[in-house]
């Protein structure tokens, strides 16, 4: 099906940054998923006896041991998104993104000065993607992200709309489509100065599959395909999933570490905790396994949302997390609001399930805590995450969920100690319990 002609569109053009080329697997020569798994336990094995001398560890060793479901030196912590860095630095996020060796040095700048094992790029991550597939525009601001100005499929009826989706995906080519050449130099730049030149790792940041299908469409044609027609929305999300897995593995081929996804599916009107389970566990699972052995991150938020576990400990949100790593995600997460609000608050449970299940786990703290909270504060609220997640084995990262603009920079550097002071490994449990 041919694409739409949209003529008014003055102050939301499609930007296209090259010329479109056909896809090529960039990964077609690269060693095969099992020879990259065997490389990548030959420095989890080196690490580990390196954490058991005693010797700090880096951050790449640090992240390691995650991605391995160990325990490192201590807790590490990343933060999200490039935005508050640009900012803090007095940038614009369309400023940095425009100038691939700028947003280097601010990512650079920010991981060293504040000591998190990286920083999540975060530019246009919510719709670049199905902006670059022609599926919406999008209007840009100098300093958010891009909100959806336009839906390309709305006035079709729904197999032409299928039809074009899926026309889009067999042709998205994301090294030369829209806007994501100027993220494939952004992060191409970010592999160059951190990991090769200093050995840090580089968290790439692209959509979630489930969220982008729900964007292309909105909400309501979203929710009735989901409860009316499931058949249409698997279609669509399939498709979308097809050209999701183009995008990672264009990531992936410039060397990038591991990759964090985002699903906030409790912004989703009328939502279910099954729908995840029909309509995207399984693409997640296939998404994964396109780019294994690197490790996904797939964060969610609304985790309370699915309800209490029964008396055996099971069901609920332990049946969602359970779900969750039957994708073969690396990790599972608890981020804030839910793991202060039940049921999800049980932080002993989460790491026992996670303990269970074989995966890392994480805790995202409240934005509020960095923003507003007094550095006594932050150390307190860091102590009794770690506390409750006693004796932290297995993989656990403690992060902020974000940290918001107008954080003082205090806030940051007492983050980051109280982890190093109450978070190094063994874990005190004395300390945890004294009024330091």
């Amino acid at each position: 099906m041919a694409r739409p002609e949209v003529t008014a569109l003055p102050y939301w053009p499609r930007e296209q940054v090259r010329e479109h080329a056909e896809w090529a697997d960039p990964l077609r020569n690269f060693p095969s998923p099992d020879e990259q798994g065997r490389m990548m336990m030959e420095m989890v094995q080196g690490t580990l006896k390196k954490r058991d001398r005693g010797e700090a560890l880096n951050r790449m060793e640090r992240t390691l041991m995650v991605g391995s479901n160990n325990h490192a030196d201590r807790i590490p912590t990343y933060s999200f998104f490039t935005d508050g860095p640009a900012n803090y630095y007095g940038y614009t996020c369309r400023q940095v993104e425009q100038d691939p060796e700028l947003h280097a040095e601010v990512v650079e700048r920010w991981t060293d000065e504040f000591g998190f094992e990286a920083l999540g790029e975060g530019i246009d991550t919510m719709n670049s993607e199905i902006e670059a597939m022609g599926l919406i525009r999008m209007k840009f601001p100098d300093n958010a992200p891009a909100d959806v100005k336009i839906r390309l499929m709305d006035d079709m009826n729904d197999e032409e709309a299928l039809g074009f989706w899926e026309e889009a995906a067999e042709k998205f080519n994301p090294l030369t489509d829209g806007r994501l050449p100027r993220r494939i130099d952004l992060y191409g730049h970010l592999v160059e100065r951190l990991t090769r030149q200093r050995g840090w790792p580089v968290m790439a940041a692209p959509s979630a599959t489930f969220a982008q299908t729900i964007n292309a469409i909105g909400f309501k044609r979203a929710f009735n395909w989901m409860r009316r027609k499931p058949e249409n929305f698997h279609r669509a999300i399939s498709a979308q999933n097809r050209a999701n897995i183009k995008w990672f593995k264009a990531l992936k081929s410039l060397g990038i570490t591991f990759f964090i996804s985002i699903d906030a599916w409790n912004a989703v009107p009328n939502f279910r905790p099954q729908h995840l389970y029909e309509f995207e566990k399984p693409y997640v699972k296939e998404l994964i396994a396109a780019v294994a052995p690197t490790p996904v991150i797939y964060f969610y938020w609304g985790l309370r949302l699915a309800g209490e576990p029964g008396e055996n400990g099971r069901g609920g949100w332990v049946e969602f997390l359970e779900r969750s790593a039957a994708t073969g995600t690396f990790v599972v997460t608890n981020l804030a609001p839910d793991y202060y609000t039940p049921p999800a608050d049980d932080l002993k449970l989460f790491r026992e399930t996670a303990n269970r299940l074989g995966v890392s786990y994480i805790v995202g703290v409240k934005d509020e805590v960095m923003l507003s909270g007094t550095p006594k504060e932050i150390r307190a609220e860091v102590k009794s995450v770690v506390k409750q997640l006693y004796p932290c084995n297995g993989g656990c990262v403690i992060v902020p969920n974000m940290i918001p603009m107008g954080t003082p920079a205090e806030n940051i550097h007492a983050w980051v100690q109280a982890l190093k002071d109450y978070g190094t490994y063994p874990i005190d449990w004395e300390r945890l319990n004294s009024d330091d």
